[in-house]
């Protein structure tokens, strides 16, 4: 099958009668597949175009349907872009859990996790300013950002929660400001590189910041609260 959603996926139709005429009706198991297509789609077009240029019109370009078909699925862009924010906090969730472990070296998991995180949104920092700029004057957009926002601090705070009780995070932090202290790092490490940092200097940095906050040169902060 094609990597891209075609007409006879989109449009995949049993049949129902009203009014004695037949009438199209989607077969539900192909709507999540061609909803996934759709979301794939949007997300290249929004990366290359950027969010404001880019059309449902491009969108559907992308997958060689027509608009039409994609309202079948999402109402407008601004919906649509919400699906695609849907997904991330997901991956986000792989790539923590996938990289820090008890048995590994934290600084080698930070450098790991940054490498990680650099290859699934590094291409594409660029959109992630265009869509905070966005958001300023768009309140239905601020407001999908801000719901991502709480699900990408939910995920992180659950996670330092269970590093606490295995004794690899200081009692003595107050989680909830360093879940919000880590994205904003994360954010700002976007930024250089967006402006023009290496990324070996970016990595650097991000390194640098973890051990900070995880590993004073005293020792482990549990050392010290235990």
């Amino acid at each position: 099958m094609s990597h891209y959603l075609n007409a006879s996926v989109i449009f995949k139709y049993n049949t129902r009668t009203c009014h004695g005429r037949k009438m199209p009706r989607v077969v539900p198991e192909y709507k999540e597949e061609a909803r996934t297509r759709i979301v794939t789609a949007a997300n290249q077009v929004f990366g290359e175009k950027g969010y404001r240029q880019a059309t449902m019109d491009d969108v559907a370009k992308k997958l060689g349907v027509s608009k039409g078909a994609l309202y079948l699925y999402f109402a407008s862009k601004e919906e649509l872009f919400e699906a695609i924010c849907r997904t991330e906090p997901l991956a986000f969730k792989e790539i923590l859990y996938s990289t820090f472990s008890e048995n590994k070296n934290p600084l080698e998991s930070a450098g790991e996790f940054f490498d990680k995180m650099l290859k699934r949104y590094g291409s594409n920092s660029g959109l992630s300013f265009e869509i905070f700029s966005e958001a300023s004057h768009n309140p239905g957009l601020r407001k999908i950002l801000k719901k991502t926002q709480d699900e990408y601090a939910t995920i992180l705070m659950s996670y330092l929660e269970e590093g606490r009780k295995r004794g690899l995070v200081d009692r003595g932090l107050d989680l909830r400001f360093i879940t919000y202290a880590l994205i904003a790092l994360w954010n700002g490490i976007e930024t250089i590189v967006v402006t023009g940092l290496s990324a070996e200097d970016a990595r650097r940095a991000w390194l640098e910041g973890f051990k900070a906050i995880f590993l004073p040169k005293n020792g482990p902060h549990t050392s010290q609260n235990r």
